[in-house]
Parts: structure tokens; C-alpha cells; sequence
């Protein structure tokens, strides 16, 4: 299972028009509106916040990972954000978060989920491999770098 299969340019964005946690997940999410895999997107919102509520999604050295198992998703979604000035997601190391990566997928799918969870930390604690995506020129450059990780 690798990310890059749900990851695409629309998804990515490079400067965060955000300030709080709030507003980075609801433009993250504003952004997988129209890919047809969510099928409520307020209740999206709603399971994503929810889960934000049962701890912090801010693993650490300026990532966070914003996510919900959820009913209101037919496949998985994923987007990327970037936040230059760094955004406090109560991460665990109580430093600010630059990347952030919402991600959500079907209650069903549970065993695939966690699986992607994982792979995903192993992919962020790569070395360089965080820096680079934060350095990225453009959305395309984001996204291969997650093909080129992921082969």
C-alpha cells in the first residue's frame, strides 16, 4: 500500500492560508471536496476534528497527521500542506508543525489503514525525506518525491 497512489498535485498545497490547526484541516479538507471519495464531507470534518479532540495528530519534528477512520469516505483521500510560519498543533514535542497531511479512509478498511499509518511514519522519520518535502518547488515535485520514497 503506498501513498502516493491517493496523493495528486490538486491535493497539495505548498502555503497554508492558515493560522490555527482548525483552519489548516478544514482547508485540507476544503481540498478533497470535489475527488469523489468523500461522501459527506461535513461529517468528514466532523470524524477528523473528533479524533483531533482524543489527542494531538503532531508526532513531532514539524509534522502532523490529521485523520479519521471514518463512514463519510467511499476510499482513502490524502492532501499536503505546507505552513512556512509553522502552525501549534499541540504536537508532542511542543514545537510548530510545517507539514501537515490529512488523511482519511473507510471504517472497513481498518487493517489497510493502519498499515498506510505506519508506512507513512517510516516514510517521515527517512532521512531528509521531511526536509525535502518541506524544500519542494511544486506540488509535482511533492508528490514524486513520495513516488520516488515509495518504489
Amino acid at each position: 500500500m503506498r501513498l502516493c497512489d491517493y496523493l495528486s498535485e490538486e491535493f497539495v498545497c505548498l502555503d497554508l492560508p492558515a493560522e490555527t490547526k482548525e483552519e489548516a484541516i478544514r482547508h485540507l479538507a476544503q481540498m478533497l471536496k470535489g475527488n469523489g471519495n468523500i461522501i459527506d464531507f461535513d461529517g468528514f470534518l466532523d470524524d477528523v476534528f473528533k479524533r483531533e479532540e482524543q489527542a494531538t495528530t503532531g508526532i513531532g519534528n514539524g509534522v502532523a497527521i490529521p485523520h479519521a477512520r471514518t463512514e463519510t469516505v467511499k476510499d482513502f483521500v490524502v492532501a499536503v500542506g505546507r505552513a512556512k510560519n509553522g502552525i501549534d498543533f499541540e504536537a508532542v514535542d511542543a514545537k510548530p508543525v510545517n507539514l501537515i497531511i490529512l488523511m482519511g479512509t473507510p471504517v472497513a478498511k481498518v487493517q489497510s489503514y493502519l498499515k498506510l499509518l505506519a508506512h507513512l511514519s517510516l516514510l517521515l522519520k527517512g532521512e531528509g525525506f521531511v526536509e525535502n518535502l518541506l524544500a519542494a518547488p511544486d506540488a509535482a515535485s511533492i508528490v514524486e518525491l513520495f513516488r520516488c520514497r515509495e518504489e
